[in-house]
């Protein structure tokens, strides 16, 4: 139980040391139990509470017994805790037992509760507002001082009273049925009336709520302000309210009061109809929360001043939400404005109109005809005179379609022109013209029709512009569309910025993406792949920019995931003012041809090797197989005319044996060159852990090792792997440690140094680097690796270990390479690709 128990159980000899101590002690001190042994308990007591809890264990140990002792102690991170101890002492063991309970969450509890009380009862008995409580059954059992001062009682005789005996009949009544509402747990608020003991009437905002713990209604809590001067002070603003809305209300202006904090305090019939307001709603609503859009405007800037000058605006401005012009006088007091406003929509309108006129005639650079209700000329500007080469004089009273009519003119775009005549609504047509010159120009037509008071059409405003140029370039990309939809490669048409705004059906049957789902999207975005080399197109870019056609093959990705090889031709395409609009690009799909092309590298390479098998292999039979086969022959012949008693005999079928020993071994590397060879390309791989590999090697040269005194430090992480041949990767690391072993130094003590490092992008690479006898890098010629090559005459060996070496990293698709110094030792490298 000790062991498990929450709380601190221990046992203090005479001296103040703990003899034994629970596991609790880490809870509550930070300290496991066989830390606290032998130490003394000063050590973890708060410096304020330690004479007393000394004083209080001397009186332990003199017989007394201690309950539920607070003291204060200190964690091991130097926080205060807060605890309850009990002890008594045991004679017979002459030791004292105590627990101890950590009760810091709970102090702190009390703390914070004690503190909320002091907030709440400083806010309580200071308040403002008449506050009183009273208990379920209807007596006060709490006023504060606000409560004494309104009803002139005293604290204690309000206390345990019930609150109708010091209330008028009817407010006592009411009070009665706001105190059922509260303990059916609803809250009521109302305005009571009372009269105090000094006679003066008093009026209270009333809310009764009430009072919840745990989900149970114990009381009712009452506050209760006192609004008599607020009461007051409305009911003689209603009454001069009263007098001065018969005034205002005779006035045939609009009109409307606001308080200088914008407070909407009246507006009459007049005003209420022209500003579409509700009286009852907007009323007591300031007047930029009605029309807020309106802040920082003309109205609030002209009511603003007049509110600070104090003196009076006149001006006219638009009241943007009701689409009304409203000519304003305003009037400043000390209570805010007197705004007195009428409806000058329609004379604001024409003198708009008029001023756009004035505008448009004098700016801009288009042309701009005004024309009558029957669609003759009144007037064109100087843009019309530039574009079309008519003067003043030569178009007014005529008709645009007399004047500018040519031969390949649309009828019925003139037909549709005429047909709005009168209407209110502005239109835009596009119309081919014939100028004084005779040239064609596309003009493209707004028109704007003047409306008279009553809304009817009485002229239009047509602005010209010339659209000449766009509309070629439209053409030649309908004919560009044309070429491009009937060719079954892919093409792209983007805007300057490479966004893709068409592509023809032979994009679709390529990628699998139609029209909707390009546009608006970047190729690159859309195409490239992970393995989509990015440095292609971004080597020929500047020249793209410069206005270059350029092009490349790239390997991009279709809409279900499949990879597709093509060629790519971007052309830049410029307007007619030589400024670069867009490119056209045309893929080719050449996916077969780079397949071919891959197939074709492949068995070059396959070639290549054979070649390189066929030079060693032809190496070794003219080299190391003839020798001991020319041996064995001239043996053989002398055996055959030597007799078994003559003394040559012997030596000689010796002889023999070692010519054929070394045919056999010559014979042995054969084999296993070939067998490399044959099993290249169909080698079967697994997950291979190249730390347990280096492990089984080591473990295989062990004696070797030891022997030749040397040390192998392997820089490898457990679980690293490689995709590879478990024997070959065995090979591998047998044959580089045994020739470390094999051409040590005689110098120092050998040393091999293994490491590995491993990236998804860049694959696995091994570094094996010994401190042995190394050879001359300049003398090797790149030879390293050859068969039967060797650098160390004096020491025994085939020169076969580093030719297994590479032709077994090959065979995994690897590479290998070397550097070594005289002297210094030797370095490889060997890389695996990525699996």
């Amino acid at each position: 139980m000790a062991r498990f128990s929450q709380d601190m159980l221990c046992t203090i000899d005479r001296g103040g040391r703990f003899l034994q101590v629970n596991e609790a002690s880490n809870l509550i001190l930070g300290y496991e139990g066989r830390e606290l042994r032998g130490r003394h308990f000063s050590e973890f007591v708060h410096p304020e509470d330690l004479p007393r809890t000394a004083e209080i264990i001397a009186e332990v140990m003199g017989g007394s017994t201690h309950n539920n002792l607070e003291i204060r102690l200190v964690h091991r991170d130097g926080q205060v805790r807060y605890s309850l101890w009990g002890g008594a002492w045991s004679a017979e063991d002459g030791a004292i037992y105590a627990i101890g309970r950590d009760v810091t969450e709970l102090k702190i509890s009390r703390i914070k509760l004690e503190e909320s009380e002091q907030r709440y009862r400083a806010l309580f008995e200071h308040n403002q507002d008449v506050l009183f409580l009273e208990n379920s059954k209807g007596v006060v059992i709490d006023v504060n001082h606000s409560f004494c001062e309104a009803f002139g009682i005293p604290r204690q005789e309000a206390i345990n009273t019930r609150v109708p005996s010091f209330l008028p009949a009817t407010m006592a009544a009411q009070s009665e049925e706001g105190f059922q509402e509260a303990m059916a747990g609803r809250t009521m608020r109302r305005t009571l009336e009372f009269s105090s003991e000094r006679g003066k009437e008093k009026v209270f905002d009333v809310l009764k709520s009430p009072l919840t713990v745990n989900g149970e209604i114990i009381g009712v809590q009452t506050i209760a302000k006192d609004i008599t001067a607020n009461v007051r002070s409305y009911e003689t603003i209603k009454r001069q309210a009263s007098k001065l809305s018969t005034i205002f209300e005779s006035i045939t202006d609009a009109f409307l009061m606001v308080k200088p904090d914008w407070v909407l305090t009246y507006l009459n019939c007049e005003a209420e109809k022209l500003l579409s307001l509700d009286r009852e709603t907007a009323l007591g609503k300031s007047l930029l929360e009605i029309f807020p859009e309106e802040t920082g405007g003309e109205f609030h800037a002209q009511y603003l001043y007049a509110l600070e000058t104090g003196r009076a605006v006149d001006f006219t401005a638009s009241l943007r939400r009701l689409n009304l012009w409203l000519r304003v006088k305003a009037f400043p007091s000390t209570e805010g404005l007197s705004v007195y406003f009428e409806d000058v929509t329609e004379q604001e309108k024409a003198k708009l109109e008029l001023e756009k006129l004035a505008l448009v005639a004098s700016k801009t650079s288009n042309g701009v005809m005004i024309t009558d209700n029957e669609g003759r000329i009144e007037w064109v500007n100087d843009g019309f005179t530039k574009l079309t080469g008519f003067a003043l004089q030569e178009a007014v009273g005529v008709k645009p379609d007399f004047l500018m009519r040519g031969r390949n003119t649309d009828e019925n775009t003139i037909g549709r022109i005429y047909g709005r005549l009168g209407q209110p609504d502005p239109y835009r047509e596009e119309i081919l013209i014939c100028d004084r010159w005779g040239g064609e120009k596309w003009l493209e037509l707004d028109v704007t029709p003047v409306l008279d008071g009553t809304g009817v059409a009485v002229r239009q405003i047509r602005i010209q512009t010339d659209i000449t140029e766009r509309k070629k370039a439209q053409k030649e990309l309908e004919k560009l569309s044309l070429v491009a939809s009937n060719t079954t490669n892919g093409v792209i048409i983007t805007d300057r910025e490479r966004v893709i705004e068409w592509v023809n059906d032979g994009f679709t049957k390529l990628y699998g993406y139609n029209l909707e789902e390009a546009v608006g999207k970047g190729p690159s975005e859309l195409l490239h792949s992970p393995r989509t080399d990015k440095g292609i197109f971004s080597a020929q870019e500047a020249r793209l920019l410069g206005g270059e056609p350029i092009s490349f093959e790239v390997l991009n990705l279709r809409k279900g995931g499949e990879e597709v090889w093509v060629s790519v031709e971007i052309s830049p395409v410029f307007d007619h003012t030589g400024e670069l609009s867009r490119y056209v690009e045309v893929q080719t799909d050449i996916t077969a041809l780079k397949r071919s092309e891959q197939e074709q590298a492949r068995l070059a390479g396959d070639l290549y090797r054979q070649n390189s098998d066929l030079q060693q292999f032809t190496y070794m039979v003219s080299h190391n197989l003839r020798a001991p086969v020319a041996n064995a022959l001239g043996l053989a012949e002398l055996l055959a005319g030597t007799g078994r008693d003559s003394d040559r005999f012997a030596p000689t079928l010796s002889f023999l044996g070692q010519s054929v020993r070394k045919l056999d071994e010559v014979l042995r590397d054969m084999n296993t060159v070939l067998s490399i060879r044959d099993r290249r390309g169909n080698l079967e791989r697994e997950d291979v852990d190249i730390r347990e590999v280096i492990v089984q090697a080591q473990s295989t040269l062990k004696g070797e090792m030891a022997l030749a005194g040397g040390r192998v430090d392997i820089g490898v992480a457990e679980g690293l792997r490689v995709k590879a041949s478990k024997a070959y990767l065995f090979s591998i690391f047998y044959n580089l440690l045994s020739n470390a072993i094999k051409y040590r130094s005689g110098e120092r003590t050998l040393s091999v140094q293994i490491k590995c490092l491993q990236s998804a992008d860049r694959g696995t690479i091994i570094h094996f680097s010994d401190n042995g006898s190394g050879f001359d890098m300049k003398k090797a010629k790149g030879s390293a690796f050859r068969l039967y090559q060797r650098f160390h005459t004096a020491k025994e060996g085939r020169g076969m270990g580093l030719y297994l070496v590479k032709a077994h990293v090959e065979a995994m698709g690897g590479q290998v390479k070397v550097t070594s110094r005289v002297g210094i030792g030797t370095r490889f490298l060997v890389f695996f690709p990525p699996n």
